[in-house]
């Protein structure tokens, strides 16, 4: 009867073993290679011409008898005995088995955003492996200054495919495979969704063997490109079944933060939300790069312009207080690069229907005299979309801008059956029906949706309760948030809210409705004095009712 195994850890690339006691023992290439095959399949027999075709290549002329004694010089170095073996049995006729268990990965790998590895074909290039290897370098370090610090980058050559982690595995990959072509060092850089394996973006390029500054500077051009195609397979994933906005918000590499428990204290839940401020804006710039370079490669895409003109609009959605409370208004500029951008790319997006009815909704919040065939795209998208969730969510918005509530809501609430509760999608949706009930004074129905909002994220209520409370019956919430605001931060909330939300509206009396809390919370507490110039013009009757 065998002993009972010991413990050892082997390295993630099996390039050496540490022992019990510490003691690191190094592998061959050759034992490396055999080791990789035998443990990546634990208590299966392999035969040797299997061992020899992972060691030299399939099809080598070299003997079983070199396979034998490659395991001989791994049991020595594993400590382990032939005839009571831990880790490699012999099956005589048949093989060799590895009954050591199954691999564990090295947690600093499971733990790592992305990883560049695995590096394939390095062994082809004899002499030139080394430019090889300092090529996958110096795309370490280029992946790892052009994400968030927080979003670990590991190179890790011979990095174990997904099979081998457990719940925990890295979200990206990026494979490189080497190669010889006419005296040069070619590579291709396949970046991965790592669970899955789904391809995101491929480039090729020639290694630089001259100064390692050109390898740099090559190596951080392949970068920025690789991250920008990477960008764009993620944000226009139909399978997702997200809204392009959606979409477009999750590919950012940025992390997402908790959401915050009713227990939290008020101090820590404003804390989140300001965290989470900061955050969006700079997904948002990320986002801005990844666009602009694809734009620069594609400069006649037309779903790419769609993209951008959602881009800039979603600066306003997602930030547009604060940059109106720092005086920056770019409004103008900004809706005209929006109605450029979509009427170029509408010609050629009109099959596409998650791009169409995105149009069809930039063109709409353009308030500039699109209504009717804006409406129109966005039914016309809407029949033939593949995109359930996504594209119901949005008709939804837009009848209930045309003030059919009840058809808006009806589209809404199936898209919120078909999303996982607690995603961005369930946030996102859930948003547009609290919206479409405040601009009815629905409030009893409102205040339901509020509830199972909060209960997946209380950091919100700092956010919504302003918005979305009962104006005739404020909740002690809101006032409460209200009294933490200066006047230029109240008045620039009024700004954005009539800008995103409450101007879109056909019926005057939505439109009302849609700013009453926020403006009565203002005035209340600031006075008429406090409301923008251009809510006065719109809504003039309106700030005497609360004064």
């Amino acid at each position: 009867m065998g002993e009972k195994p010991v413990s050892i850890r082997l390295a993630p690339d099996f390039s050496f073993v540490e022992m019990p006691g510490g003691k690191r023992i190094s592998f061959t290439r050759s034992e490396k290679r055999a080791l990789a095959v035998l443990v990546r399949h634990p208590n299966r027999i392999l035969t040797r011409d299997q061992i020899l075709d992972a060691v030299t290549g399939s099809g080598s002329d070299n003997g079983d008898r070199n396979i034998d004694f490659l395991v001989n010089r791994l049991r020595r170095k594993l400590s382990d005995n032939a005839r009571e073996p831990r880790f490699i049995a012999t099956r005589y006729g048949e093989g060799y088995v590895w009954i050591g268990g199954a691999p564990s990965v090295d947690a600093n790998y499971a733990a790592a955003y992305l990883i560049v590895g695995p590096l394939k074909g390095i062994d082809n290039l004899d002499d030139r492996r080394a430019l090889a290897e300092r090529f996958a370098s110096h795309l370490h370090g280029a992946f790892r200054s052009e994400l968030p610090p927080e979003r670990r980058v590991m190179l890790a050559p011979d990095c174990p495919p997904a099979p081998d982690f457990t719940d925990t595995m890295p979200t990206l990959s990026v494979e490189l495979t080497f190669f010889e072509e006419r005296g040069a060092v070619n590579c291709v850089a396949t970046t991965r969704q790592f669970r899955s394996g789904r391809i995101l973006a491929v480039r090729r390029v020639m290694v630089p063997d001259d100064d390692p500054a050109h390898s740099i500077r090559s190596a951080a051009e392949v970068t920025r490109l690789l991250l920008a195609e990477t960008w764009r397979s993620l944000a226009t994933y139909v399978g997702d079944d997200l809204p392009l906005p959606v979409l477009m918000q999750s590919a950012s590499t940025h992390l997402e933060l908790g959401p915050g428990v009713p227990t939290d204290s008020d101090g820590h839940l404003q804390k989140l939300v300001s965290l989470h401020e900061s955050r969006v804006v700079a997904a948002w710039k990320e986002n801005e790069v990844r666009l602009r370079h694809l734009r620069k490669d594609s400069p006649d895409d037309a779903s790419l312009k769609v993209m951008y003109a959602t881009h800039i609009h979603s600066k306003y959605i997602q930030f547009g207080y604060n940059l109106f409370q720092n005086g920056i208004d770019d409004r103008p500029q900004d809706e005209n690069d929006i109605e450029a951008l979509v009427l170029e790319a509408l010609p050629h997006i009109q099959s596409q229907p998650e791009y169409a009815i995105m149009a069809a909704k930039l063109l709409h919040f353009l308030q500039r005299g699109y209504f009717d065939l804006a409406r129109e795209l966005s039914e016309e998208a809407y029949a033939s979309s593949v995109s359930a969730a996504g594209s119901l969510a949005i008709v939804g918005q837009f009848r209930a801008f045309a003030g059919e509530t009840e058809a808006a809501l009806r589209c809404i609430d199936q898209a919120l059956n078909l999303v996982p509760p607690g995603s961005k999608t369930h946030f996102y949706t859930l948003t547009l029906k609290l919206q479409a009930l405040r601009a009815v004074s629905d409030y009893e129905r409102l205040h339901e949706a509020k509830r199972q909002l909060y209960r997946m994220s209380a950091a919100l209520m700092f956010l919504y309760e302003p918005l979305f409370s009962h104006p005739e019956k404020l909740s002690l919430r809101a006032k409460a948030v209200t009294m933490t605001l200066s006047r230029g931060k109240a008045a620039a909330l009024l700004k954005w809210q009539s800008y995103v939300s409450a101007r879109l509206f056909s019926d005057p009396a939505h439109r009302e409705n849609d700013i009453r809390t926020l403006l009565t919370l203002v005035v209340r507490r600031f006075g008429k004095a406090a409301v923008p110039d251009e809510l006065v013009v719109t809504h003039p009757r309106l700030p005497d009712r609360f004064a």
